[in-house]
């Protein structure tokens, strides 16, 4: 991913879930080789990046406060990510698709057609960041409660 793509989607992730953020660019070898950090308001991990001679971005690393490396014991914290997204969903998740108290129906696919909910509607009772939720639907008990991909449910219009 180029780096203007990259600052693009941070930007626009900014603005979904509403935070401010801070973006800074540093060339602390004097190579070409620029160094991004980025925090969002209220968050305690800082994303950094490192940009290529081809203005590809490469290495996604979050990190959270105070944390510090120590090359005397092999210990560097922190997690690389394979892509900015998986970045950026761990540092600021999406806020759910669909609020508590919507009514949804499952899709018709093959997970929820082999768990036999397919069509099945069903209220949301929780919505968690990341795509997931408790929903209460005819027949489900109290003692088994899983949460639902984001993927298997639909909005009843």
């Amino acid at each position: 991913m180029k780096l203007e793509a990259a600052l693009k989607k941070i930007r626009n992730r900014a603005k979904v879930v509403d935070r401010e953020v801070s973006i800074e660019q540093n060339d602390h070898h004097n190579n070409g080789q620029v160094k991004v950090y980025v925090r969002f308001e209220g968050s305690n991990e800082l994303l950094t990046f490192w940009t290529n001679s081809d203005g590809s971005i490469s290495s996604p690393h979050t990190v959270r406060d105070g944390l510090k490396s120590d090359p005397h014991t092999d210990y560097f914290p922190g997690t690389f990510w394979d892509n900015i997204t998986q970045a950026l969903n761990t540092i600021v998740p999406l806020p759910p698709k669909y609020s508590v108290g919507s009514l949804v129906r499952f899709k018709e696919n093959k997970r929820n057609k082999r768990w036999k909910l397919a069509g099945t509607v069903a209220l949301v009772m929780q919505a968690e960041s990341g795509g997931n939720y408790k929903v209460q639907y005819p027949g489900s008990d109290n003692g088994y409660n899983p949460f639902y991909s984001e993927r298997d449910l639909e909005l009843v219009s």
